[in-house]
C-alpha cells in the first residue's frame, strides 16, 4: 500500500506519516470506520515523526485484519498518504 511501517517485528504496528494534522485526521477517519489506530504526535515521538499505532492481537480474526487493511487503504487514498502521492 506504500505506507512506511518501519522495521518493527512486534504486535504494535506503526505507520509513519510525519505530519501532525494528517496523522490525527487519519486517526479520526479510521476510528469512524471502527479501526483503532491511535495517532501519536510530538513530544511523544521526534519532530516530523507523527505516526499511527495499531496493536495486533490473537483475538483478531482474519476478517478483522482484512477489514483494517481495506480501511487503511481507503483512508490513505482519501488523504493522499500513499507513497508516491505525497
Amino acid at each position: 500500500m506504500g505506507f512506511d511501517l518501519g522495521k518493527s517485528e512486534t504486535p504494535i504496528c506503526t505507520v509513519l506519516i510525519g505530519d501532525n494534522a494528517l496523522t490525527m485526521e487519519a486517526d479520526r477517519r479510521l476510528m469512524a470506520r471502527g479501526v483503532f489506530a491511535q495517532g501519536i504526535r510530538p513530544p511523544s515521538v521526534p519532530p516530523q515523526g507523527a505516526r499511527l499505532r495499531a496493536t495486533l492481537m490473537a483475538t483478531h480474526t482474519a476478517a478483522d485484519l482484512d477489514y483494517a487493511l481495506v480501511s487503511f487503504q481507503k483512508v490513505g487514498e482519501e488523504l493522499a498518504l500513499i507513497q508516491g502521492e505525497q
